[in-house]
């Protein structure tokens, strides 16, 4: 039953990622700006200075002179090979770019959803066992704060602070340059809103638990309070909380690009504003990809997990 759960969950993926590599080639002709242009060093105005038969000539090299569909499917079947082109600035292999930058995105994602998943989830559980009680109140009122304080803004805080003026933490840089010490402020100013999420659907979902009758009974045969929420009230609590968990994962692909420009992190997100700016359509084109194909494998892992904690799923 679970086996066939999984062949068809992975079925109904792949249109999913075929969309995602179609909606990909799609943004990369809607693009402002020639390619051609991009590949000659140029900016808009000094396209002028170039010949019209030079222009021609490095289209037809990247291929820009071919019908759209036929550049589409060229395109895609290299793509389903690993080969996403290259780069039409320094005509380095785009994969290769994006196999330098993806394992530093996805420190920060992984440390990220990990920080929030456990202060969440924590903060979640505290708040449900201190219903109405002044814990409780204080426990939403940081989840409310948490939800509406713009990550930018307080990646600038802790810049000025604990970078800046305390020279506790390095400014900018990889894990590479400063070790695990270089997450710390990203990762802090991209987990406060996926935690604080985390907690709101963690408290309501233990206080749904808690009012079951499992727990009733639990209670009158005389175990503990403890034992009672770590073995029957948490793990039933988790399954939603898991979905959101996954979703805030994906959302933070989103979060990651202005957060890795901000701290000079050699991510996807500083990747592709910089192939924005250099009007790189192939990078451009090869990163959305690659943060749709994360999103869409994601949904995927999070239903596979979700109906291993729940099997009623899977009917």
């Amino acid at each position: 039953m679970f086996f066939k759960f999984v062949i068809r969950r992975v079925l109904f993926s792949i249109p999913t990622i075929v969309g995602i590599v179609t909606v990909a080639f799609l943004l990369g002709k809607l693009i402002p700006g020639d390619p051609a242009v991009a590949a000659l060093g140029l900016d808009l105005d000094g396209a002028s200075t170039v010949s019209q038969e030079e222009l021609e000539r490095v289209r037809t090299e990247l291929g820009l002179d071919r019908p759209v569909i036929v550049q589409y499917m060229s395109w895609f079947g290299d793509a389903l090979q690993g080969d996403l082109g290259r780069s039409s600035v320094n005509r380095e292999s785009v994969t290769a770019l994006i196999l330098r930058a993806f394992p530093n995105t996805m420190f920060l994602l992984l440390t990220t959803i990990s920080t929030a998943a456990l202060i969440g989830i924590s903060l979640g559980v505290f708040s449900a066992l201190h219903r109405g009680k002044s814990a409780d109140l204080v426990a939403r009122l940081v989840t409310i704060i948490g939800v509406s304080t713009p990550p930018f803004w307080l990646a600038l805080v802790l810049i000025l602070v604990f970078a800046f003026n305390l020279n506790l933490f390095p400014m900018n840089g990889s894990v590479a340059e400063h070790g695990w010490i270089a997450l710390v402020l990203p990762t802090a100013s991209i987990a406060l809103q996926p935690a604080a999420l985390i907690a709101r659907m963690s408290r309501s979902s233990m206080l749904e638990v808690l009012s079951q009758d499992m727990i009733r009974t639990a209670t009158a045969k005389g175990l503990s309070r403890w034992r009672i929420i770590l073995r029957h009230g948490l793990p039933n609590a988790l399954s939603p909380v898991i979905t959101v968990i996954g979703f805030q994962f994906a959302n933070l692909m989103g979060g990651a690009v202005a957060i890795e420009v901000l701290f000079g992190m050699p991510g996807l997100g500083s990747l592709l504003i910089n192939a924005i700016f250099e009007n790189d359509l192939k990078v451009i084109q090869g990163v959305v990809v690659i943060v749709g194909i994360t999103f869409a494998v994601t949904n995927l892992a999070v239903d596979l997990l979700y109906s291993v904690i729940d099997p009623r799923i899977k009917l």
